[in-house]
């Protein structure tokens, strides 16, 4: 039903005429009165559909202005949730193309550093490296002639092995790494072959934690004082002494050091050597080492020992990896103040030069060795002046060398 009949007619229809009948009983009165009263009903009807007619039309236009501010309302809504949507579409959009951007620049391919030998030297990202080609039969050479020290020493002296790896075995990417050997192995085999009487030190994880910093040269084949710092702490534990803080300490710097690894690019025809490693010279960076102490030094082509300061603070050039304890000479005796009751002897190659420095820190004595240039029996003089700890270090490429093994072999007997 339409909403006119609804408001208009039907009540009209049903109330004052068809629903009671009195318009047939009142036919019968009189012509006048019928007249009359056909009269007032008409003007009854007329002003009951006036009145309807004008509630009907009220009705329907506040209807009218109700559903169009509804229809406004939604209108607005829609174009709100359309300008919403579009929004986070862009949001969504933008998010994605940066994603999109970040996994483009992530997959990018990397530019490769490529490595090349310069003689037996590699040259790969402007620093020089050793390639190790030592096997498990080299080690075992070298540890014999260890495992002799202890035999000989008895079980009074503690001795202890440390072997250090080169600088390619934390810098260099795993395919440069397979030109040579294995270290890690090689290492690990030769520490198994000892005895429990032999303590052997691992400074492999110890370096591994600090690989990012400056531990060993770019243009020299030796650790720098930080990386023989962070081996010296790895020693502590074994000893069972505390070690020094290097933060503690202050320090010296020696700049514009080309080391060996650069001299051994120079030839005749190239007497500056490698120009990228020319181009890249290395600092020496020493601690000084506080407390009372006097060192005394033999040094090469001297037939007296003299004293001397622990740190050859006037060490330059390509010699600047001397100032730590004047290098490698037969030997450097170090007596301190201390008194705890423990003397240490270092058996050493140039590694042991930047790491010897550490020790008197912990030791009422330390005798530092180098076998290349020392002449006499070392294990006469460990037992006359009751040594109480031996230490035995090396770089994995001297711990892998016939020479070297000859050369240890030479100062026990």
């Amino acid at each position: 039903m339409s909403r006119r009949s609804s408001y208009g007619y039907s009540s009209y229809r049903s109330g004052s005429y068809g629903g009671y009948g009195g318009y047939r009983r009142n036919r019968r009165g009189d012509d006048g009165k019928k007249k009359a009263i056909i009269i007032a009903v008409i003007v009854l009807v007329v002003l009951a559909a006036a009145v309807g007619v004008c509630a009907y039309l009220g009705v329907f236009s506040g209807k009218n202005e109700k559903t169009s501010e509804s229809s406004s309302e939604v209108s607005q809504t829609s174009v709100q949730q359309s300008e919403s949507t579009k929004v986070s579409e862009t949001s969504e959009n933008s998010e994605k193309s940066q994603q999109e951007s970040k996994i483009q620049q992530s997959s990018a391919p990397v530019k490769e550093i490529k490595g090349e030998f310069d003689g037996n030297v590699f040259i790969y990202d402007k620093q020089g490296y050793e390639i190790f080609y030592g096997t498990d039969d080299s080690a075992k050479k070298y540890t014999d002639v260890v495992s002799s020290i202890k035999n000989s020493l008895g079980k009074d002296v503690k001795v202890y092995n440390m072997i250090v790896p080169t600088h390619g075995y934390y810098a260099l990417p795993d395919n440069y790494k397979k030109l040579g050997n294995d270290e890690k192995s090689n290492v690990t085999t030769a520490y198994k072959s000892y005895g429990s009487d032999i303590v052997t030190i691992d400074v492999f994880s110890a370096l591994e934690q600090h690989k990012d910093e400056y531990i060993y040269f770019k243009t020299d084949h030796n650790w720098t004082g930080l990386g023989a710092y962070y081996a010296y702490t790895e020693f502590c534990k074994s000893a069972g002494v505390t070690p020094i803080d290097v933060k503690t300490l202050s320090t010296g710097e020696i700049k514009n050091f080309l080391g060996s690894l650069s001299a051994a690019t120079r030839t005749e025809q190239s007497t500056k050597g490698n120009k990228v490693l020319a181009a890249n010279p290395d600092f020496v960076k020493y601690y000084k080492i506080p407390g009372s102490y006097t060192c005394t030094l033999l040094e090469n082509g001297k037939s007296e020992p003299e004293d001397v300061p622990l740190i050859a603070t006037f060490a330059e050039g390509s010699n600047a990896y001397s100032a730590f304890i004047w290098g490698n000479n037969p030997y450097m005796h170090i007596k301190t103040s201390l008194k705890t009751g423990r003397k240490l002897c270092i058996i050493k190659d140039s590694y042991g030069c930047a790491f010897a420095p550490f020790t008197v820190s912990n030791f009422d004595e330390v005798y530092i060795v180098d076998p290349t240039f020392y002449e006499g029996n070392v294990l006469d003089y460990i037992k006359k002046n009751k040594y109480t700890d031996v230490l035995v270090l090396n770089s994995i490429m001297n711990a892998n060398t016939q020479i070297r093994v000859d050369e240890i072999k030479t100062i026990l007997k």
